[in-house]
Order: C-alpha cells, then sequence, then structure tokens
C-alpha cells in the first residue's frame, strides 16, 4: 500500500513540472505583441512667429478737464440766469446778469463829462493858437481828459462785470444762488464743467512707472450704460507724477479721454489697460504647452504621429502665451492638448477641432 502511494506522489510532481512549461517561450510573446499599444489623442497647433503685447489694466476715475467756478466780481442782486443746470454753453457766452443799473447811470454820466470835456479842449486849443488862452489852460484840460478816459474805463470794466462769461466750452454743473440773491465779490455763481474731454486718474504702480510715457496711447473701457455695454476709447497719457503718493506708493497719471458723444460722465469708474511692452514677430506656445520635467523646460511636437519631446528655453510671458527664445521652430506642430500624458516617441492621435 505504500508503495503505491509512493508512486501516486511521484507522478503528481512529476506533472506539476510539465505544466508550467506549456505554451513555452512563442506563447507569451505573442500575446505581448497582439496587446495594442496605447494611443493618447491630441490637440496641435501650428507654430509662427506672432506679434505679442503684454498690458496691464487699473481702475480710473473721470473728471472734468475744466472744472471752474465762477464767482461774483461785483456786488448787488442777481437779476437772471441766462442757463440753468445742465444747460450747455459755449465759450465767452454770458452766464447772468447782476443788477447793472447803477453801473450804467455811472456810465452815461462818465460818457457824458468825457465828451464835454473833449470840446472843451479843442475849443481851448483853438483859442490857445490865436492867444486868447494860456498854454497852461489847455494843458490842465488835456489833464482833466486824461482823467476822464480813465474813470470811463474803469466804468466799462465794472459793468462788464455785472455779465460774467464763460472762459470755456461747457456745461452749467450747478447753481450757487437763487435768482434775486445778493451776491458780494467772491460769492461763487456757478459751476461750469469742460465735458467735451475728459481726463481719467490712474494710481500707477511703481513696477510698472518704467514702462509708460507722456503722450502713450492707453485703452479705456467704460463701464455699462445704458443697459449696454459702452463703446472702449483710445486715451493719451498727459502727465505722470514725479512724486509717488506718500500713503499708496502709486504715481497719479492722468489721461486725457476724447467725450464729444458725451455717453461718460465725471465721476464715473473706467478701466485703463496700459502696454507694457510689444514683442514683435516671437515664437510663442500657451502657458499650459510648456511642461517642467526634472527642472527642464520641455514641450511636445507631433511628427507622423509620433509626439517628440523638445527642450526649450523660455522667455517673458505675455497674457496666457510665453515667449520660446529657442527649441521650437515655425512650421512644427506643438501638441496643446494631452501632453501631460505624453512620453518621448508616444503615438497620438489628432482630436477633430
Amino acid at each position: 500500500m505504500k508503495s503505491c502511494n509512493l508512486k501516486y506522489i511521484l507522478l503528481f510532481s512529476l506533472l506539476l513540472l510539465f505544466l508550467p512549461g506549456c505554451g513555452g517561450p512563442e506563447e507569451n510573446a505573442d500575446a505581448r505583441i497582439e496587446s495594442p499599444e496605447k494611443v493618447v489623442s491630441v490637440s496641435v497647433e501650428r507654430v509662427q512667429p506672432v506679434d505679442l503685447e503684454e498690458t496691464f489694466t487699473l481702475p480710473a476715475g473721470l473728471e472734468a478737464w475744466e472744472d471752474l467756478v465762477i464767482s461774483a466780481e461785483i456786488a448787488g442782486p442777481v437779476r437772471k440766469f441766462n442757463y440753468q443746470e445742465g444747460d450747455r454753453v459755449k465759450s465767452g457766452a454770458t452766464l447772468l446778469e447782476i443788477d447793472p443799473d447803477t453801473l450804467k447811470s455811472s456810465l452815461e454820466r462818465e460818457e457824458q463829462n468825457f465828451a464835454t470835456t473833449q470840446r472843451k479842449l479843442k475849443r481851448f486849443r483853438d483859442l490857445a493858437r490865436e492867444g486868447l488862452v494860456s498854454e497852461q489852460e489847455v494843458e490842465d484840460l488835456e489833464n482833466a481828459l486824461t482823467a476822464a478816459d480813465m474813470a470811463l474805463k474803469a466804468t466799462r470794466l465794472q459793468l462788464a462785470k455785472c455779465y460774467p462769461k464763460a472762459p470755456v466750452s461747457g456745461v452749467v454743473d450747478l447753481h450757487y444762488v437763487d435768482r434775486g440773491e445778493y451776491v458780494d465779490p467772491g460769492k461763487p455763481l456757478l459751476r461750469l464743467v469742460q465735458v467735451d474731454k475728459l481726463k481719467a486718474i490712474a494710481d500707477v504702480p511703481e513696477k510698472d512707472v518704467p514702462f509708460l510715457q507722456v503722450d502713450q496711447q492707453v485703452e479705456v473701457i467704460p463701464a455699462i450704460i445704458n443697459n449696454r455695454q459702452a463703446q472702449t476709447l483710445t486715451g493719451r497719457i498727459e502727465h505722470i507724477a514725479f512724486s509717488a503718493d506718500a500713503t499708496t506708493r502709486t504715481y497719479r497719471t492722468k489721461i486725457s479721454i476724447d467725450n464729444k458723444k458725451g455717453e461718460l460722465r465725471p465721476g464715473m469708474i473706467v478701466r485703463a489697460r496700459f502696454v507694457r511692452q510689444q514683442l514683435s514677430q516671437v515664437v510663442s506656445a500657451p502657458l499650459f504647452a510648456v511642461l517642467d520635467r526634472d527642472g527642464e523646460k520641455l514641450v511636445f511636437v507631433e511628427e507622423n504621429g509620433i509626439a517628440k519631446r523638445q527642450n526649450v528655453e523660455t522667455g517673458s510671458s505675455v497674457d496666457q502665451r510665453i515667449v520660446i527664445r529657442s527649441g521650437l521652430e515655425p512650421g512644427q506642430r506643438l501638441i496643446v492638448k494631452g501632453q501631460q500624458l505624453l512620453i518621448d516617441g508616444a503615438k497620438v492621435a489628432l482630436q477633430e477641432n
């Protein structure tokens, strides 16, 4: 019995040794070949030189180009306003009238006095040539005529102050007094703002000031006006402060804006887009297309369905792109989607756009 059991044990052991060898090495090799190699789906963009513009955007407050307070230069009651609040006026227009009656009476007297003195002087000069009056009398009348002329001009000047005029074209923004109110010299009468041209004031950080210069163009982007997006305007830098604000450490920058359509108003907030740098005809790539592996910057390009790794040297970034100084050539097909899954030599399939 023991001899029989021993035979079964030996037979079972031989079967165990034989089974692992079934199929042999050729069958295992065929299995690896039949497993398809993974193909990565990718998107590409054709590399070509482009112009890049790096910008930065800051909020800016709008102010009237001229914001003037017209004050009284003479005492008297305000007789009437020629323009109401909100009215547009042209330069030189008479804005209001301060009672001129007293000065008009004075002007009539001065004119009569001047005319009388002038006639008398003419007669005395004729008499002096005949020796009937002395030269001193003629000289006294000449002095009297000069004084009358000065008094007449002074009265006319005072009378003109009863009719304040607009020094610039603009809009009457506010009346400080009412009709009939008595005013003294220096009393504010009305506020006149020039709005056909506005200035946008932006506070520029120290790091960006070196990129700006006077006369540089700036893109001004208004907010939504009357339930619609206002047209983007082009402004021009008029002035950059030489000293920084003591609190914010920023530099006050004034930008002029054409506002002939009148859509913008002082006090509104806009966005001012400044150009930091302009790059001409440079090779670039989307920021996300450049990978960082083991401390090296690299991209993948597609050639005949194969992904090829290329190390690159990068430059400055502009918006969502980065300048490629070397390692990428115009005309190559840069992989911009799916590159994170790639290794050098991987098979790729282009996605349909």
